[in-house]
């Protein structure tokens, strides 16, 4: 690959490292606010299902992010080596 192949991929994994993160605190926040409001709004067997599904899927979309994340940041670590080996030639 080129050096210039390999800052391209290094940023755009950077910059995809950074959206999923930003969509993962969005998640969160959205299933935050269901929980509260499920808890308000809706009446007992409602209740419960809805409070389950928001904790569910924002610890589960969270712990998917963070995983992604780190595969993307080894990822990251490979290329920024390849870029500093071809650096010398």
């Amino acid at each position: 690959m080129k050096q210039e192949d390999l800052k391209f991929n290094i940023d755009q994994l950077r910059k995809d490292k950074i959206i999923y993160a930003a969509e993962a605190c969005a998640t969160s926040l959205v299933c935050i606010l269901g929980f509260i409001f499920a808890n308000e709004y809706f009446e007992n067997p409602m209740k419960t299902i809805l409070s389950i599904l928001f904790l569910l899927t924002g610890i589960g979309y969270s712990i998917f992010m963070g995983i992604g994340n780190s595969f993307r940041l080894k990822k990251i670590k490979e290329l920024e080596k390849k870029l500093s080996g071809n650096s010398y030639f």
